[in-house]
């Protein structure tokens, strides 16, 4: 299925305009800088491993940052992860649970991928990890990165290597699989046999009709990834593919191609890897999905994620323009250059994923669109990619008519210092938002983000598509690992369970007690890095528990002292107090952090005295919070 990507004719063109090219366009009648970048990425687009190398070191170069050092992020993927953390250390695998919280819309798959990375870390580091979110999040990072190499490596045969690469690495840093690439959720993991089965899905359906012998491992490989993706993330790969088949048949009526998914065998083996989700349902519910009313289960059968209320018309389209970047600027051209080209299998293909799942989103689907989009963002960087090597060719070449000439008017390149202004803004935003400043390596690695968006864009506007491509590569690159792996985890106010954490390990600097009680945060990394179960967020609860530590928000102060009080229990020694923003809420809040009967394991901080003066400075701009 991965065979070596021979030289298409459209990549031997570009070669030859590469090496041959000497139109009065070009500085001394030499070659242009678009024409050597595009030559000297096809001259090694053979060497199938260089590029692959390339691609798993952009991944990690990109992903890592934000997967090591941005603190557990609220709400969901803390869920998942306490959730799978639970699951192990109970021998439960076919039972997960949220404290007592069953979610029937959740299928087993993510819950064993993270159980499974909780013990081999336990195996390598010790069971120390087993509340680290950084263990939760590395199966979702794995799977995007093989995401981005079954773009390439499955595409690679129909459009050429050189195509297929430039496709991989705009997927790859676009914003949403960024993200997806970070947290401990199921859309990471999901986004692997999504990608695989498209592809798959499009060799089958390109492949001419001679070819019929040649598609089964591709229906095998299809049908596994349609299974795998329902154990992850319920019926979101089948949507996927039912949505897509019914736009192409809209577009060609054609459906004698269907005979080469083999669909008899295909279905067994994707029911037959899908049915653990099924199984835990009737060990948990005894008929699946009982309690459910019809409009719960077939929101639930679309994904795990949910939105309380349904989005606003565009608000899936608004997502997809605005997680694509940097390939946003050039998806009108490309999308209108398919649309042209619509005789041709793969772009009729191509149009119809995106065509058909979008409108499935914006008229049925309950998901957040920032979870949602990226199953699309294959089809889009393909159809980018192909546009910038077609553009690229003809314009070494001085052809007369260049290829969507006419339609490259319909770019959205910014203006470049509109686009510099654009990256500075964003981070400006996020600083201001909080009332913090940034660090001297903030600010360096923040002029360099915006630096490579004036490059790209001003590169964009001289139609030097390719340059274009790498300097936009590299600018949503660096933004990903700026705003990610830098900027975000060194604001500590919009941490609290963080900071609080550190401030006990200070206070207590040996091993932390088992439990603590929590009054005041009821978020799950309360629960998930304090080990405070929901038990004990009440203070009836921490009274008759009396755990060895207990954190207190300021407002539960005197409810706190007075259910001590009525059991004849100390409040316990002030260790010190955190003042933080819950930003899932918009609240800034004082927590006081007490110890019990921990003799010489904790010492009273330095800030402790200062608590009340602290609490009392913080109060006015909390009362809409209560």
């Amino acid at each position: 299925v991965f065979e070596n990507a021979q030289s298409t004719e459209n990549e031997r063109s570009v070669m030859q305009v590469g090496v041959l090219s000497a139109h009065p366009g070009n500085s001394a009648g030499g070659l242009s800088w678009e024409a050597v970048n595009l030559a000297s990425l096809v001259s090694i687009a053979h060497r199938r491993w260089m590029l692959v190398l390339a691609l798993v070191g952009l991944c990690l170069l990109v992903y890592l940052p934000g997967v090591l050092r941005l603190p557990a992020v609220d709400r969901t993927e803390i869920v998942y992860a306490e959730t799978s953390r639970d699951m192990v250390a109970r021998s439960a695998w076919f039972d997960p649970r949220y404290g007592t919280s069953v979610h029937q819309f959740r299928p087993i798959g993510t819950y064993w991928a993270q159980g499974v990375s909780s013990l081999v870390a336990n195996i390598i580091t010790g069971p120390d990890t087993a509340r680290s979110i950084t263990v939760y999040r590395l199966p979702g990072l794995i799977a995007v990165t093989l995401a981005v190499l079954a773009v390439y490596g499955l595409s690679a045969p129909l459009v050429g290597a050189t195509t297929a690469f430039i496709a991989a690495t705009l997927f790859a840093v676009a914003p949403l699989t960024v993200l997806v690439s970070q947290l401990a959720i199921t859309e990471g993991l999901s986004l692997l046999p999504a990608t695989i089965a498209m592809l798959c899905l499009l060799r089958i359906y390109a492949v001419p009709a001679e070819g019929h012998n040649e598609t089964q491992p591709l229906a095998l490989m299809f049908w596994t990834s349609l299974g795998v993706g329902i154990l992850f993330n319920a019926l979101l790969v089948p949507i996927l593919v039912v949505t897509t088949l019914m736009a192409l048949f809209v577009m060609d009526r054609d459906t004698a191609w269907l005979v080469r998914l083999r669909s008899v065998w295909g279905v067994v083996i994707a029911l037959t890897i899908a049915s653990p989700w099924l199984i835990v349902r009737w060990l948990q519910d005894g008929i699946p999905f009982t309690g459910m009313d019809f409009s719960a289960v077939t929101d639930a059968l679309g994904g795990s994620q949910d939105m309380k209320l349904r989005a606003f018309p565009g608000t899936f389209t608004l997502a997809l323009l605005l997680g694509f970047l940097p390939g946003t600027a050039l998806l009108g051209p490309a999308l209108i250059r398919l649309w042209r080209s619509r005789d041709q299998r793969i772009a009729r293909f191509l149009l119809a994923w995106v065509i058909g799942y979008l409108a499935y989103l914006e008229l049925i689907s309950t998901k957040p669109g920032t979870y949602t989009v990226q199953v699309m963002f294959p089809a889009l960087a393909l159809a980018v990619a192909m546009l910038v090597v077609a553009w690229t060719e003809a314009r070494q070449s001085s052809a007369a008519d260049l290829p969507a000439q006419a339609v490259l008017a319909w770019h959205a390149i910014p203006w470049p210092p509109l686009a510099a202004a654009f990256a500075i803004l964003l981070f400006a935003g996020v600083y201001v938002a909080i009332g913090a400043g940034p660090s001297v390596a903030a600010i360096v690695l923040i002029m360099a983000v915006a630096a490579l968006f004036f490059v790209s864009a001003r590169d964009g506007r001289a139609n030097d598509l390719t340059s274009w491509w790498a300097s936009g590569v590299a600018a949503l690159a660096l933004f990903a690992v700026t705003l990610l792996g830098v900027v975000l985890p060194s604001l500590d106010a919009i941490w609290p369970a963080r900071q609080i954490a550190r401030t006990i390990a200070a206070a207590c600097p040996g091993k932390p007690p088992a439990t603590a009680g929590l009054l005041g945060f009821r978020e799950p990394s309360g629960i998930f890095l304090l080990n405070a179960p929901s038990g004990l967020q009440s203070p009836e609860a921490i009274a008759q528990s009396r755990p060895p530590l207990r954190v207190v928000e300021a407002r539960w102060l005197d409810r706190y002292n007075a259910a001590l009080a009525a059991q004849s229990a100390s409040p316990g020694t002030p260790l010190g107090c955190v003042t933080t923003l819950n930003a899932m809420r918009g609240c800034w809040l004082t927590f006081h952090i007490f110890a019990d009967g921990l003799g010489n394991q904790c010492s009273p901080l330095g800030t402790a005295a200062s608590c009340d003066s602290l609490a009392s400075r913080m109060m006015p701009r909390d009362k809409a919070c209560e």
